[in-house]
């Protein structure tokens, strides 16, 4: 019934009244098939899949071995085996079970311990009702009347670290992943608000966000990054270790800080300090060095860092790993891990979040990664330009469970010749394994209801039922803001990105003698490109009744914009995800697009036959394409009105939340558990 338990308890843990035990072999002496030579667990749900711990297991299992649990006193000895006699220190429970009682301490809170036992048969009950248990749990959990284990209530205070409890309410309420409960541990080379480079949200923002989404859903969750810099929040944790890199010793502090429900854990190391300002600076072989040290360490955190006082260990664990960057991480689980036996269980997903950055370099570049020979096969690819070289992507997703990009689109373009940049034979060969899920937003900051930027200079907030007048007011105080004529009647078309050759900025310019023929205005806001930046500022020398061009980025005008616009222009001529879209629809902004990776998966194109669809989309990044759709979304700004509103609510009224991509890596993360 049960596969195994995890070897540690989540941070949150220990309740009032909660069981701790040890795994013993045949009750005689603590296992040792992990690195962890025994492993002491907080009993906290019932799961029928192994995937958490449960509070009774007549047969346990852990790693495969049927196992006792031996319950421990707040000292950390053995209390003897639960149900059994030969002592004098027996209590006899109301139920009349018999319970080995080596503390008076404890004894004291055992009447504690079975209230909570109570409620959580409780608890069990409710999982039973909504589904989530078949009915071979269902009938097991019915025939045993008795769910808890007797064993020694154990109340745990660290030194270090005071263990924040339950909010109110919470208790009786199973966790949203159900039985699929699982130890996450994200790996990134940034993580915001600590560190992060664009100016939209990227991978600092996704790695900042993901986690705290999956730590709703009832997981144990971690996040590890490089420390850059002297973080304030963070403190320094477990021991000081080393690692070898190119022939020399590596030494590596731990730094762990816990924030909603998460914990962060950052690496320091003499080679990422005093970068900051620039994480990726170096010549290649200086970022490959830190990579190489940042995956070796990273891959052994759950063993060294006691995060609220116990390590994740390798139970039910999945590593999340981000790009290039971290694409050595499945490599070193499985060369330095699993062809050993050792964390056999646990598993890795890699997230493409932009495939044009690969890692590459010359075939020498073996020698530094410090593996067996044979791997250089992972590592080899050939290109018609390039020749034969070394490519840690390729080796990532080779090696990793599964491997996850930032949308459906960008997912089937990777399989391309021509969106996969020369990785697209390795990724149809790993089909079986692809998965594309949407990115999802900070819908309290990017909410025009909540939206602080939006509270002076004339701007207000709005919601969906002041969508009129809201919209209305922020698109007369952006026209003020920017110097423009304030007119109702006339469409403001806005652009916010990069300015370079993927954003498409160069396709607004040769379009730009129709857009001044039309009756709108124009407002674009970015920085890149030199050239493209003097190109704002001709077009606002030029045309300056209608179009102006902020050169730079404003968080603040960025909100504002996205407020007071109708369109939003996107004319990208590729997008893992794009993130812009999403942000306007949720201000009633209409965006027009080119249909390119999550562009095309995010806007689906209005039909007004049906009202349905959310904008405007374009097939090919030309000129009269783009000049096509604007035509069509312009025409029905000015003449249905109606329709127009109903694109406007339908953009509002998603669900672009976080919470909702979490639950779709969930799916991943399980389907990666039960892989073999």
């Amino acid at each position: 019934m049960v596969s195994h338990l995890l070897s540690s308890p989540p941070a949150s843990l220990p309740l009032p009244g909660a069981v701790s035990c040890l795994l013993l072999h045949g009750g005689a002496r603590p296992l040792g098939h992990s690195p962890l030579c025994s492993s002491k667990i907080t009993l906290k749900n019932i799961d029928r899949t192994g995937s958490a711990c449960t509070m009774r297991f007549p047969n346990a299992f852990y790693h495969g071995q049927s196992v006792d649990l031996v319950p421990i006193n707040h000292r950390g000895k053995s209390s003897g085996a639960v149900g059994r006699s030969g002592s004098n220190d027996i209590q006899e429970d109301n139920d009349g079970d018999v319970v080995y009682i080596a503390d008076d301490s404890v004894a004291r809170t055992m009447e504690q311990s079975k209230k909570v036992l109570e409620m959580q048969r409780n608890q069990l009950q409710q999982i039973i009702e909504r589904g989530n248990f078949s009915e071979e749990t269902e009938s097991y959990v019915k025939k045993d009347e008795n769910l808890g284990i007797y064993a020694d209530a154990y109340m745990q205070t660290s030194n270090n670290q005071q263990e924040v409890p339950p909010e109110e309410g919470n208790l009786n309420s199973p966790p949203l992943a159900g039985p699929n409960v699982m130890n996450v541990i994200l790996v990134a080379a940034e993580c915001a608000p600590w560190s992060k480079t664009g100016m939209a949200c990227g991978l600092g923002d996704v790695v900042g966000a993901l986690p705290k989404a999956l730590a709703k859903r009832g997981h144990r969750v971690m996040v590890v990054s490089p420390r850059y810099g002297n973080y304030p929040e963070p403190k320094e944790i477990g021991n000081l270790k080393r690692y070898k890199v190119d022939g020399q010793d590596m030494e590596v502090k731990y730094y762990h800080t816990y924030m909603d429900s998460v914990d962060f854990v950052f690496i320091d190391s003499p080679n990422f300090r005093h970068i900051e300002n620039d994480i990726y600076r170096g010549n290649r072989v200086d970022i490959l060095k830190r990579m190489i040290l940042f995956c070796k360490a990273a891959v052994e955190v759950p063993w060294h860092v006691p995060c609220g006082g116990s390590c994740y260990g390798d139970g039910n664990l999945v590593f999340i790993a981000n790009d290039w960057h971290t694409s050595l991480l499945p490599v070193y689980l499985k060369a330095c891990f699993r062809d050993h036996g050792l964390m056999i269980y646990a598993r890795c997903l890699l997230v493409i979040h932009n495939i044009a950055h690969q890692g590459r370099g010359p075939l020498d570049d073996f020698s530094f990664v410090d593996l067996p020979d044979h791997y250089i096969d992972l590592f080899r690819l050939y290109d018609p330009v390039g020749g034969e070289h070394f490519n840690i992507f390729a080796a990532g997703i080779k090696a990793a469970d599964r491997v996850v990009t930032v949308s459906h689109g960008y997912a089937w373009e990777l399989k391309t010749s021509e969106g996969g940049w020369g990785l697209h034979e390795i990724i149809n060969e790993s089909n079986w394994k692809f998965h594309g899920i949407v990115n999802g937003i900070d819908t309290h900051s990017w909410n025009p209801k909540f939206d602080a930027h939006l509270n002076s200079d004339g701007f207000t907030n709005f919601s969906l039922e002041t969508l009129e007048m809201g919209k209305a007011q922020c698109k007369a105080a952006l026209q003020r803001e920017f110097g423009l004529p304030v007119r109702d009647d006339v469409p403001i078309l806005a652009f916010i990105g990069r300015l370079d050759h993927q954003k498409g900025v160069d396709l607004i310019a040769e379009a730009m003698h129709w857009l001044v023929g039309q009756d709108l205005q124009l407002i674009m806001l970015g920085t890149g490109r030199s050239d493209l930046e003097d190109m704002l500022r001709k077009f606002q020398a030029e045309h300056g009744g209608k179009v102006r061009g902020w050169v730079g980025f404003s968080v603040k005008m960025a909100h504002r914009i996205t407020a007071g616009a109708d369109v939003l222009l996107m004319p990208s001529r590729f997008e893992p995800c794009g993130l812009n879209q999403l942000y306007a629809m949720m201000y009633g902004t209409i965006p027009v697009v080119h249909a390119v990776g999550g562009l095309r998966d995010t806007v689906p194109q209005f039909d007004p036959l049906h009202e349905t669809g959310l904008g405007w989309t374009f097939e090919r990044a030309a000129p009269d394409r783009m000049i096509a759709a604007l035509g069509h979304c312009l025409n029905t700004y000015r003449y249905h009105k109606e329709s127009w509103v109903g694109l406007q609510k339908r953009g509002m009224m998603q669900d672009l939340s976080w919470e909702s991509a979490a639950e779709h890596y969930e799916k991943v993360l399980v389907a990666a558990k039960y892989q073999w």
